[in-house]
């Protein structure tokens, strides 16, 4: 009897019927991309339970290294060991700017007039800000920071709030706006 109940648990686990898959996210891949991925997966394997670990970049690859997750999204690592990495796109920076700054009212920003503003950024070691520091640094720009943060959603508020600019994955847009910051395209350089 118990036989055939296992032979049953595996028969509905390798039909996608029944299961768990744990998945590792940046807090802005989770919280703007993921939701409309994980309700189309859950229309067509509603048996399959999903646990959402909404963490740094850092983390989620050192969760996919150590098989705590099934799988991770993040920045591609500059070293991937044993993982392996596939891309699945490429996004670009744009601005963040308070209401009521001078650039709002623009459609586009350069990175020279995004830093005339008090820079916000995450704290480092964060791949988001260590990614801008080297595209701005190959361009001869150093970047100066006047507030850190270690969540994306905390120096959308900040900005929002009139403390500075900012630069953030454009899949961040919309969480951004909803904050009350305005998002500009950003260039020269592009960092993506």
């Amino acid at each position: 009897a118990d036989w055939d109940n296992t032979e049953e648990a595996m028969r509905q686990r390798f039909t996608l019927r029944r299961g768990k898959v744990s998945v590792a996210a940046m807090p802005s891949f989770a919280a703007n991309v993921l939701p409309p991925v994980l309700k189309t997966f859950r229309d067509c394997y509603s048996g399959i339970n999903v646990t959402v670990h909404d963490v740094v970049n850092e983390q989620v690859i050192e969760m996919v290294s150590e098989g705590r997750v099934e799988m991770g999204i993040a920045f591609e690592p500059d070293y991937c060991g044993h993982v392996h990495f596939t891309q699945l796109g490429v996004d670009r920076f744009v601005a963040i700017v308070p209401a009521d700054s001078r650039l709002a009212n623009r459609q586009r920003v350069s990175w020279r007039d995004l830093l005339t503003l008090d820079f916000i950024t995450l704290q480092r070691p964060s791949a988001v800000r260590l990614m801008l520091e080297e595209q701005l640094a190959q361009s001869g720009t150093q970047l100066e920071v006047a507030l850190e943060s270690h969540q994306l959603v905390t120096v959308g508020r900040l900005v929002a709030n009139g403390l500075g600019g900012s630069a953030v994955p454009a899949l961040c847009r919309r969480q951004m706006s909803e904050l009350g910051a305005v998002c500009l395209e950003l260039d020269n350089p592009v960092i993506a």
